[in-house]
């Protein structure tokens, strides 16, 4: 059996991969700098934000969330936050309960049906049995582990005036230097915001909800809702793709979220992300084909992304069968199988040095080993979601801001200051 054509099809899609990527960092170079004290209150054109942050066990940090949206520096009648308290049996509703007033409100929910999705829309129905008549402009998710700071919202403000119909503020690591895990974990959100979701941006694409520091106006989420799939941020920017609608990123405000320290945990969690993805895009992957757009183009070029592991493991038993004598191909120079395998290291060592942080190539095995998992995970989501028996399972938290970490400094530094898009200080180590 001659595999040439499929050897060659399988370096074409990589090869469109790469370049994909090339144009992405290219288009992330330049960052238009603003001042967050030039626009802090005075564009705040009455913009009402109704955020909401499910919490399903999560007494280890529920008060830091609570404290930072108390902290706001935002017109107290102009945003409510409620806390869903979801199928909680620890100390979390006498936490929040600590904290309530009129503007942070404890909201409890028993049900069998458990997911975050699920969790988000109970509160999109039942909130105004808390809020009476407050009538928000954008609805704002946050987990329960996240830290913002208190000019979150103003800064949000600036984007949500222009009455984009969804925004998504960058993620960041909180606890980078908790594990080597979580070391890596930071390096791989750091480039996925600035060469991903920026490089998106720039060049008008699809980017994507992460599912925290996301925003959608309150018109279009309370009718399309955040339906229970195990990636509801995923599933919710492919049906906006489809709508023609395009999620914007903002590279400011910044939220900051937890990320595992166990392998394990990490492994539990894409494992749903993969089942999640594969769902979605045997969902919405021909809905997108037949509408074609160049974002709903893009959009469907995000999911197929969930097929890369696969593919890659179709082509090592090529490969074997090749050694085997079992099939023939003609194969690719191997100075071009080379530039296609490393073309991504010099990207992420530019992006990681574009946000300020010289210690990726330091952390570079272990940052591709955490990149390798995909292809353990993907084969295993894959069979989940053609199985149809996934079910979501809650990601445990427990770190805090360590007083002398950026992440703690940024989310303590004053706003009254001008800064640029990157408060954060310039990372020499790592």
């Amino acid at each position: 059996m001659d595999a040439t054509l499929i050897n060659y099809l399988i370096t074409i899609l990589f090869t469109a991969y790469s370049l994909y990527y090339v144009f992405l960092f290219v288009a992330s170079l330049r960052r238009k700098k603003f001042h967050i004290a030039d626009k802090h209150h005075e564009h705040n054109n009455g913009k009402k934000h109704l955020v909401l942050v499910p919490a399903h066990n999560e007494e280890n940090v529920i008060s830091e969330i609570c404290q930072d949206l108390l902290a706001q520096d935002y017109p107290p009648n102009d945003f409510r936050v409620i806390i869903v308290a979801d199928n909680c049996d620890d100390g979390t509703v006498d936490i929040v309960h600590g904290f309530q007033n009129q503007t942070l409100l404890l909201m409890e929910r028993k049900s069998d049906v458990r997911g975050k999705g699920a969790a988000l829309d109970y509160a999109l129905t039942n909130f105004e049995q808390l809020a009476g008549n407050f009538n928000p402009d954008y609805v704002i998710v946050l987990d329960a582990d996240n830290r913002v700071s208190n000019d979150f919202l103003s800064a949000l403000d600036s984007h949500a005036c222009i009455g984009y119909p969804a925004i998504q503020c960058n993620v960041k690591t909180k606890n980078p230097d908790s594990s080597l895990l979580a070391k890596s974990s930071y390096y791989e959100g750091l480039t996925l915001q600035r060469l991903w979701q920026e490089g998106k941006d720039k060049l008008g694409l699809c980017n994507a909800l992460a599912g925290t520091g996301e925003a959608i106006r309150y018109d279009l989420i309370s009718t399309m809702k955040f339906g229970n799939s195990l990636t509801d941020d995923l599933d919710l920017t492919i049906r906006l793709a489809l709508k023609g609608m395009k999620v914007k990123y903002a590279h400011y405000p910044e939220t900051y979220d937890e990320k595992p320290n166990k392998l394990s945990v990490e492994m539990r969690r894409r494992v749903r992300w993969a089942t999640g993805h594969f769902q979605t895009y045997f969902k919405y992957s021909w809905q997108l084909v037949k509408r074609p757009s160049k974002v709903g183009f893009d959009a469907f070029f995000y999911l197929s992304n969930i097929m890369s592991p696969i593919i890659i493991w179709l082509s090592s038993i090529i490969s074997a069968l090749y050694v085997a004598n079992l099939v023939t191909f003609v194969p690719v120079p191997i100075w071009y199988s080379a530039t296609i395998s490393f073309v991504f290291i010099p990207l992420f060592m530019g992006t990681a040095w574009l946000e300020g942080d010289s210690g990726f190539l330091k952390n570079i095995v272990p940052f591709y080993i955490l990149m390798a998992l995909w292809l353990i995970v993907a084969p295993i989501g894959l069979a989940k979601a053609l199985k149809g028996n996934a079910v979501w399972e809650r990601t445990p938290h427990g770190e805090s801001l360590k007083p002398d970490s950026p992440a703690f400094n940024a989310i303590c530094a004053t706003t009254a200051s001008s800064l640029t898009l990157n408060p954060m200080p310039r990372r020499a180590q790592a």
